[in-house]
């Protein structure tokens, strides 16, 4: 019995900590990964506006809405809001299609956003779209 504990802190520990994914499984498993969206460059339209982190994260939860969209997971900590159904407002996607919005502080007054999608068509529209009107809303 004991040989079995040592065994398993000597290798199934250090390999379960070696690898930096498997603490992200269990968030994949519940659909609220984010790691679908670090890897994408063509659909990822950026821009620093002067604002603060939290006016922005909650300017851009309501555009979502003016958008039709549904918010699946959003974490204001960690600065990302996810959302798909977009389709209400744009032909160029599926109702299933997801959006990563990413607002992450520079300094003290100014963010940059990210809009992230696997459909390059569909981040190109609405990052033109949602800047315009996160930059005039109230």
């Amino acid at each position: 019995m004991h040989t079995r504990i040592v065994w398993f802190f000597l290798f199934l520990v250090p390999f379960f900590f070696t690898s930096c994914s498997v603490f992200d499984y269990p968030v994949r498993m519940l659909g609220f990964s984010v790691v679908k969206f670090e890897n994408e460059k063509s659909g990822r339209f950026v821009k620093v506006l002067m604002m603060q982190k939290k006016d922005c994260f909650y300017k851009s939860i309501s555009i979502i809405s003016d958008f039709k969209a549904k918010i699946t997971h959003k974490n204001f900590n960690k600065g990302y809001i996810i959302a798909f159904n977009f389709s209400k407002s744009f032909d160029c996607c599926l109702d299933s299609t997801e959006v990563g919005v990413f607002i992450t502080q520079i300094d003290n007054s100014s963010v940059k956003i990210e809009i992230i999608s696997n459909n390059n068509l569909l981040s190109q529209v609405l990052s033109t779209k949602f800047f315009e009107k996160i930059e005039f809303k109230n």
